[in-house]
């Protein structure tokens, strides 16, 4: 039983730092589903007092959990670590309880994006490792550490949660190491022209005799026609919709101009040839220096012949003050959702570099190159 117990130990630990570690990676966003969940609770003003309250939650939260996860495979200060895991699962598994009876937020987030598991599905994931955690303290006697085994635990710890903390932090202020969402390098946000369907279009009809509707194909509409010489008699028109196949690959993302008040996102990530899109949640955010930076290169990479965007979830009556105050009446500004932005990138503002409708780089504006230093290539 005391292996059993060990083995319980280490995948309970192996589970916490797969979580913290890929939180970790991700801090922003579970600072986003804190929000969520704050807001859910009824303290949204909390997050309006203190609104960097979230990250620093998420930060603490996601280096705490990886830490202790290594800490539970090491065995070392098992007592005071067992009682902290103890506690942790007791306030996660409350909590996803209540998450699987209410439904308010659809995914806790306890995999980050790398994993997605619904709410009932989290709870009784929790419960396994409750049920683990008890075995683990049933079987897994806890033994007196010499004096040098507590030097070496400490030790341990101290560098652990200096690093796990340093590369937590590292991932809040630039972008994750590693993205686990539609927008990352490589992944193709819209079909080649070569690649594009054609729409498909469907016409709805009334049987005259049955008052039945009926939904059909164009190619099956054209064989009833010809089964049924009588068809335009014996069926009335009702309406017809066109379903365009070729889609974004990522849900909720659009692009409206003040100008055109239609959405562009289709258009602009099928341009021919290199894009740039500045995200920016909340235009009040950057300040002079930063937007001096980011317009910068913005005009520079216009002048290579690319095309470039800022995508905002900012009202339209703040565009014009946030032109005049950072002279950009250049750069055309559209209105998108805040979630797809905050999905896109974690850096506000960040850049995204896109060619031929593909993710080819995405830039923290802390950490944003010359133009010169990046491979445009509009051929």
């Amino acid at each position: 039983m005391k292996y059993l117990g060990r083995l319980f130990r280490i995948i309970v630990g192996l589970v916490f730092v797969f979580s913290g570690f890929v939180k970790s990676v991700d801090p922003y966003g579970t600072a986003y589903k804190i929000t969520e969940y704050i807001g859910v609770f009824g303290l949204g003003g909390l997050i309006q007092a203190i609104p960097w309250l979230p990250i620093v939650i998420s930060v603490t939260l996601c280096s705490l959990e990886f830490v202790v996860g290594l800490m539970l495979i090491s065995g070392y200060f098992k007592k005071p670590i067992n009682w902290l895991v103890a506690l942790m699962m007791f306030f996660f598994t409350v909590l996803t309880f209540i998450d699987a009876l209410t439904n308010k937020v659809t995914d806790c987030g306890c995999f980050g994006d790398a994993v997605k598991l619904t709410n009932w599905q989290t709870f009784w994931k929790n419960i396994i490792l409750d049920v683990l955690l008890v075995l683990s303290f049933m079987w897994d006697k806890l033994k007196y550490s010499s004096k040098a085994n507590r030097t070496y635990g400490r030790f341990y710890l101290i560098l652990v949660g200096f690093l796990v903390l340093t590369f937590t932090i590292f991932n809040a202020v630039y972008e994750p190491m590693i993205d686990f969402r539609p927008w990352k390098e490589g992944n193709r946000m819209v079909p080649m022209p070569e690649d594009q369907k054609p729409p498909i279009s469907y016409a709805t009809y009334r049987n005259n005799s049955t008052n039945k509707e009926k939904e059909f194909g164009m190619e099956e509409l054209m064989q009833a026609y010809k089964d049924d010489p009588d068809f335009a008699t014996n069926w009335t028109f009702l309406n017809s919709r066109v379903i365009n196949p070729n889609v974004i690959a990522a849900d909720g993302f659009s692009m409206v101009g003040f100008v055109e008040q239609k959405d562009i996102a289709f258009e602009f990530l099928t341009y021919q040839g290199v894009s740039f899109i500045v995200t920016i949640v909340d235009l009040d955010v950057p300040s002079h220096k930063t937007m001096r930076k980011v317009s910068n290169f913005l005009r520079r990479a216009a002048e290579k012949g690319c095309q470039t965007a800022i995508i905002t979830a900012s009202p339209i009556a703040k565009w014009a003050e946030f032109t005049n105050k950072h002279d950009i009446k250049d750069i055309i500004i559209y209105s998108t959702d805040d979630k797809a932005i905050m999905t896109i990138m974690r850096s506000n503002p960040g850049i995204v570099m896109i060619k031929n409708g593909q993710v080819v780089k995405k830039y923290s504006w802390r950490l944003l190159p010359p133009v010169e230093n990046i491979n445009i290539d509009n051929q």
